[in-house]
């Protein structure tokens, strides 16, 4: 099976279809999912993305309401193979401080994509794609695991902000696995690690 970020791969999961077919749920292949010139990205765009690796990856949030109103929370669905363990059947711990990371920014992300695309559709840019220069660096990444994440599988990632502060901003992430019973079954929750962040993001980036 070949490595392909599509929302179809999650349908034919139960639990993370009942996530992704709901009304008002947008989801998108996060950008860190494409490969790019300036090598920015390829730790997820090239080294995670093969059978054995990340095979699937696509985020989803409830659209907000009011239009300037910010995403405060995303949820990464990852589809994995075996590729990635420290022991059996276990992923290592580094890959999911590195998912909790990655969702993290994909959040945030999310935000400055809404962010550039309100200023176009209100006349004040322009372009199919915020400009360059925006990221946020991780300052501090403490992460909890709580129980091991079982490969090969699936797990979802859920990131939310809990604070903001001029160019910083706190997230919390938690990464969930579920045990099925069955096909048909959305089987039972597990918290496999949860982490919390310090986000800054550069002056420079501003200008």
């Amino acid at each position: 099976m070949s490595a392909g970020d599509t929302k179809a791969a999650f349908l034919r999961i139960p639990w993370a279809a009942h996530l992704i077919d709901r009304p008002n749920i947008i989801f998108r292949v996060p950008g860190s999912r494409n490969s790019k010139s300036s090598t920015e990205d390829s730790l997820f765009a090239e080294v995670l993305k093969s059978p054995r690796t990340i095979t699937s990856c696509i985020s989803f949030f409830t659209k907000p309401a009011d239009d300037d109103e910010k995403i405060e929370e995303v949820s990464t669905l990852i589809l994995m193979g075996d590729g990635m363990n420290g022991h059996p059947g276990i992923l290592h711990g580094g890959i999911v401080a590195s998912i909790l990371d990655e969702a993290m920014g994909i959040l945030q992300n999310a935000n400055h994509d809404r962010a550039h695309f309100m200023r176009v559709g209100k006349g004040f840019d322009s372009g199919e794609s915020p400009p360059h220069g925006i990221s946020s660096f991780t300052a501090t990444l403490t992460v909890n695991y709580l129980k091991p994440v079982h490969t090969p599988g699936g797990l979802i990632c859920t990131a939310r902000y809990t604070r903001r502060e001029g160019r910083k901003e706190w997230i919390h992430a938690v990464v969930k696995q579920h045990v099925s019973h069955g096909e048909d079954d959305y089987g039972e929750e597990i918290v496999c690690a949860s982490g919390d962040a310090l986000f800054i993001e550069p002056k420079a980036s501003k200008l």
